[in-house]
């Protein structure tokens, strides 16, 4: 079996804008209802691994994706790989991007959300030679 780590590492967002009829989520809020928001496409996420499996039984590593939650919308948009942070191959970090792709927080925000999330992967060792 194969384990896959998810985190998150910052959400933040920016200053409210008046007149709008939306809600306005704290800071913690933001981050644990965008991780609900991505947690949605687990099972896509964990899909993605399977396949870079087929390729390399050992694969591991992180995929840091950056991204915005654009206010009034709720939309994911400008979805990017951090390369310089994230460790595993490319292949799975675009899959990752792909499966994200479309979310929609709801119910919206009035503050453009600016994100950062992590997902780690650690292939199990192989069990001890008896």
């Amino acid at each position: 079996m194969r384990t896959v780590i998810l985190s998150t590492i910052f959400v933040a967002a920016s200053a409210v804008i008046p007149g709008c009829s939306c809600m306005a989520r704290d800071a913690e809020t933001y981050k644990a209802d965008t991780r609900s928001l991505l947690e949605t496409r687990n099972d896509a996420v964990k899909s993605c691994y399977d396949v870079a499996l087929t390729t390399d039984p050992n694969v591991s590593g992180d995929v840091v994706v950056n991204f915005l939650v654009e206010k009034k919308t709720g939309k994911i948009m400008n979805t990017s790989i951090d390369t310089a942070r994230s460790t595993a191959p490319d292949a799975l970090s675009t899959c990752i991007v792909e499966a994200i792709d479309g979310l929609i927080l709801d119910p919206v925000d009035q503050r453009e959300g600016q994100a950062t999330f992590v997902w780690s992967f650690k292939a199990n060792p192989p069990p001890p030679a008896a």
